[in-house]
């Protein structure tokens, strides 16, 4: 889809994890897991893998230099995150870029491709920070963030559409075998 443009390499920038990214962790306010709501104003981040963790009411303390990429130190799980929360207590870094020029979705997609070994519950920060960052120029970082889009809504687009076919089917198999 993409042809040459993503193929020719000689505008790209190979960069070590540390001049792309910085930790903001500290800028976070964690909250405990006995301290999450059910529902509420406002979406608490952690390692897990549901998007999110529960909720808060109260705004102090809450992170909104967004977006910003959220990385399970224990889990390897990373998450992109464009609206303001705040983090789980155990085990989570906020990872902004130090570059002013760049697309946060490309760089998400880049972190899932990170080959970072399982040492079970160890933390996993140190293997980041070994990581090389190959960024192309910006336009192509915006062309791959479309195109990421609109395979994750086609993607939950046929998550729901499977869905609703299973419910069909348990339906017609209720109405003429029960």
């Amino acid at each position: 889809m993409f042809g040459d443009v993503f193929r020719d390499k000689t505008r790209w920038k190979k960069l070590p994890f540390d001049a792309v990214f910085k930790d903001e962790t500290k800028r976070g306010l964690k909250i405990k897991s006995d301290n999450y709501m059910e529902s509420g104003l406002y979406p608490i981040i952690d390692q897990g893998k549901n998007y999110v963790a529960g909720y808060r009411n109260q705004s102090e303390g809450i992170y909104d230099d967004v977006p910003a990429i959220v990385f399970g130190d224990h889990t390897r799980v990373f998450k992109y995150v464009d609206f303001p929360f705040f983090l789980g207590a155990d085990g989570v870094k906020i990872l902004k870029s130090r570059l002013s020029e760049i697309n946060y979705v490309y760089l998400y997609y880049h972190l899932l491709t990170a080959d970072i070994p399982n040492e079970g519950y160890g933390r996993h920060f140190k293997w980041l920070k070994k990581l090389t960052i190959a960024l192309p120029p910006i336009e192509l970082q915006e062309k791959f963030a479309e195109f990421a889009g609109l395979s994750d809504k086609s993607k939950s687009e046929l998550k729901q559409s499977l869905f609703e076919l299973k419910a069909v089917r348990k339906r017609i198999i209720s109405e003429n075998f029960d």
